[in-house]
């Protein structure tokens, strides 16, 4: 199917009122790329514990504001609605766009990654392997495995005997590493995210992988009232640092922990702030890729 793709040049504040007048003209919705609205969201720390520094030189002078359209529909007129509108003369690029080159390809840039016991399959490409495989969908936009944080967590938790242990899989995205710890042979996982949508795309994959296991809806580990042989932990530094007092909760002694999404220039202050000077945990393994590193740590 084809479509018709309109894109008007814009300044941050015109982007409301274009992005108004090409739904009012019939597009079901618009996308809106406005370099201040990047800026004003990394200026605004709270969230962010680290970003690619080549925002920091992202072009604010404008925003891109698209719609599109049925193939056939007549939008000869929205150029002089957006002129109106915006009270001066407006310059649009429309082009007509096939949809396969939206839906499809996207794909051809999956591949089967293997991580030695265990091999990560995008689901359209499932097949016949020689190790246990994990099926995913990166269309659910979570981890996949590509992504050296993931794939840090996936090799150490492939080092551990994994037979009669119970895991938990904290902020479990697409739930890539619980599926990997059961797939390993672990009794059973228990998943928990905050976000919705993860606790949705979670569920999919444990469906698609034949799998069951709980799956919670919850600020991190407050929702899991169980102890846990091995917890699975791929977040920020800031977020880690923030579950240091209430992880111990669910880990008994000998428990471990595999933690990721840590930023080479944050690894000192999660090692500081889990291996201190109290003695809770020791640092059995870690691995370090690009610009990303990843601990095993053990609850003595």
């Amino acid at each position: 199917m084809r479509y018709k793709q309109i894109s008007v040049k814009v300044s941050h504040e015109e982007a409301d009122i274009a992005s108004y007048a090409i739904i009012e003209a019939g597009s079901e919705g618009v996308s809106v790329v406005d370099g201040e609205d990047t800026k004003e969201v990394l200026a605004s720390k709270n969230n962010w514990d680290y970003y690619d520094a080549s925002l920091d030189n992202i072009d604010t002078s404008f925003a891109v504001v698209t719609g599109c359209f049925d193939e056939n529909a007549d939008i000869s007129g929205l150029i002089e609605t957006l002129g109106t509108y915006l009270t001066r003369e407006v310059e649009a690029d429309i082009a007509l766009c096939d949809s396969i080159d939206w839906e499809t390809e996207w794909k051809k840039y999956y591949k089967p990654i293997d991580f030695g016991k265990i091999v990560v399959v995008p689901k359209w490409l499932d097949g016949n392997f020689d190790k246990p495989k994990i099926l995913i969908d990166p269309g659910m936009a979570f981890g996949t495995g590509k992504h050296e944080t993931t794939g840090m967590c996936i090799e150490l938790l492939a080092t551990l005997d994994l037979s009669d242990k119970r895991v938990l899989d904290v902020g479990c995205g697409s739930g890539i590493l619980g599926i990997a710890a059961m797939k390993l042979g672990a009794r059973d996982c228990s998943l928990i995210d905050i976000d919705p949508q993860a606790v949705v795309a979670a569920k999919r994959n444990l469906e698609l992988n034949g799998l069951d296991a709980e799956v919670y809806e919850g600020d991190l580990a407050e929702e899991y009232d169980g102890k846990a042989d091995i917890v699975l932990a791929n977040l920020t530094a800031d977020i880690l640092l923030r579950l240091r007092s209430s992880l111990p909760s669910v880990m008994r002694a000998g428990s471990r922990i595999i933690m990721s999404g840590i930023i080479n220039d944050r690894a000192d202050d999660v090692l500081s702030g889990y291996i201190g000077n109290d003695g809770e945990f020791t640092l059995e393994k870690s691995l370090k890729t690009g610009e990303w590193q990843a601990f095993m740590m053990k609850k003595n």
